[in-house]
C-alpha cells in the first residue's frame, strides 16, 4: 500500500463520512483524510499531498464555492481532481461539473462495494486493484 492514492473526504454528515471513510480505505485501498467541513479540508490541504477531493456541496453551497475557488487558485493544489457526491448528481450536467470544476458526479444514495470503482473510473486511476 505505499503507492496507495490519498484522498481527502469532505462531508458534514458524520455517519455518511464514516461509510465513506471505509468504503474509500477498506475497499478502495486509499490513505482517507476526513474532514467535517470546507474549512477544516482547507487547512488539511496545506498538510499533506493529496490525489484527489471528494466533497459533498449540499449543505455548505457557498462555502463548497470557496473551497474549490481556493483550491483551483493555489498552484499547489489547482491539479487535484475533486468528486463531488451528492444526493443531487442527477441535477448536473457534465458541463456543469466542468464549469464547477468538478471531474464528476456521485449519487448518493451509492453502492458501498461498487464506490471504489466508480470513483477509480472518474479519475483515470487503475482500479484492477478493487475486485
Amino acid at each position: 500500500m505505499n503507492n496507495a492514492k490519498s484522498i481527502l473526504l469532505i462531508d458534514y454528515e458524520a455517519s455518511v463520512r464514516a461509510v465513506l471513510h471505509t468504503c474509500l480505505s477498506e475497499i478502495g485501498g486509499w490513505n482517507v483524510i476526513a474532514a467535517a467541513s470546507f474549512e477544516e479540508g482547507l487547512a488539511l490541504l496545506s498538510t499533506r499531498k493529496l490525489d484527489a477531493v471528494i466533497m459533498d456541496n449540499d449543505r455548505a453551497k457557498r462555502a463548497s464555492i470557496i473551497f474549490v475557488q481556493k483550491l483551483k487558485e493555489n498552484p499547489l493544489t489547482q491539479s487535484i481532481p475533486i468528486l463531488l457526491i451528492t444526493y443531487k448528481a442527477s441535477w448536473y450536467t457534465p458541463q456543469n461539473l466542468r464549469d464547477m470544476n468538478f471531474v464528476g458526479a456521485i449519487a448518493k444514495p451509492f453502492d458501498p462495494v461498487h464506490l471504489p470503482v466508480q470513483i477509480s473510473q472518474l479519475l483515470g486511476w487503475n482500479s484492477s486493484v478493487i475486485s
